[in-house]
């Protein structure tokens, strides 16, 4: 069975969280390098961080469970400026076209291509590198 990675992450925790979200909608995915990240942190940029595999006929149906569950999350979130509930998701993949972006990014993130997520306020237009804690 070929698996693809749907997310990486840094956070033990969050990547366990939707491994469970979607073993529990039946699908076939799994945990990589997460041993490497728990015991030696520092080596997480170098590994790519903890990664989630899903299996390659479940990736899609996987990618909507995802997207849903945040999208439901974040509603439950007020802008820490405005106090308004509506945070909305945008999301930025960082693909160097040359051979010297390409190396710089393996070297300084362990992958050739990045990705960001930020949370802008569609009320007040503010940006958070990090969601907001809830209250």
């Amino acid at each position: 069975m070929i698996f693809k990675q749907i997310a990486s992450y840094d956070n033990f925790m969050v990547a366990n969280m939707t491994l469970g979200l979607l073993q529990e909608n039946n699908i076939n995915c799994h945990l990589k390098d997460e041993n490497i990240v728990m015991i030696d942190p520092f080596l997480s940029p170098a590994v790519g961080g903890i990664k989630l595999m899903v299996a390659d006929v479940q990736f899609n149906r996987a990618e909507d469970i995802i997207k849903e569950a945040e999208d439901i999350y974040i509603k439950q979130i007020p802008c820490t400026v405005c106090k308004n509930y509506s945070l909305t998701t945008e999301e930025k993949i960082n693909s160097p076209q040359t051979f010297w972006g390409k190396f710089k990014n393996q070297i300084a993130y362990g992958q050739t291509d990045t990705y960001q997520k930020l949370y802008r306020c569609n009320n007040c237009n503010n940006l958070f590198a990090q969601l907001p804690l809830s209250i």
